[in-house]
């Protein structure tokens, strides 16, 4: 098995494990999980999108929100078990869940995109695979969103006792996508408190000049 393969099984083991559970992040449950959806939203509400690419969707509860902005949806999840939760409940019409690794997903094949989603997902792939499979991966979702299209990031930051969301690092994938050629829309942070922990979400929202070329 190639070192590839074994990260891809790792990273598919690590979300299975975590989505046997009824609601691992107490996303259906949580006031503080309603609210952040309700301000991700907030970001994007003054247009509507014709296609939309969701990477880490999970059970497909943002994916379902934002339904109500989008002609088509297509939302991924390395997890079978997440997907197969996420489609017992019939899904709005022009959405698609599939399970698969973004990193075997065609973005470009399969766009443009007018809206790419990563929420709470790309520092999962930065502590999974290289910082160049990370980068490469930003670099292809340039390439594959239409000029004017927007880059959704949204990630927990600050001291919880997380390392992967040390507010360096976070901060260090934004200005990732920004070095492959992304522009800064609008940047927030949500403040909140889930379970007594406090928990801020750096909110950012990214678009494609109409001169970015992406990587050849």
């Amino acid at each position: 098995m190639s070192d590839r393969a074994r990260l891809d099984e790792q990273s598919r083991a690590f979300f299975e494990e975590l989505w046997r559970q009824p609601d691992p992040w107490a996303l259906g449950s949580s006031a503080f999980e309603r609210q952040r959806y309700a301000r991700l939203i907030g970001a994007l509400d003054d247009r509507r999108y014709g296609r939309v690419l969701e990477i880490g969707c999970g059970a497909g509860r943002f994916t379902r929100m934002l339904s109500s902005l989008a002609e088509r949806i297509v939302a991924l999840d390395i997890s079978p078990t997440a997907i197969d939760r996420a489609r017992k409940d019939r899904a709005p019409d022009g959405v698609e869940f599939r399970a698969v690794n973004v990193l075997d997903f065609d973005v470009r094949g399969e766009g443009p995109w007018d809206l790419v989603v990563m929420s709470e997902t790309i520092y999962y792939l930065g502590w999974l695979y290289s910082f160049f499979v990370v980068g490469w991966l930003c670099s292809e979702l340039l390439a594959a969103t239409r000029p004017g299209g927007r880059l959704l990031l949204a990630n927990t930051t600050g001291e919880i006792g997380d390392y992967l969301v040390l507010p360096w690092l976070i901060r260090s994938y934004r200005d990732l996508c920004l070095n492959v050629g992304y522009a800064l829309e609008q940047e927030t942070t949500f403040h909140g408190t889930k379970d007594d922990t406090r928990i801020d979400v750096l909110i950012s929202v990214l678009c494609r000049p109409e001169s970015a070329q992406g990587v050849a």
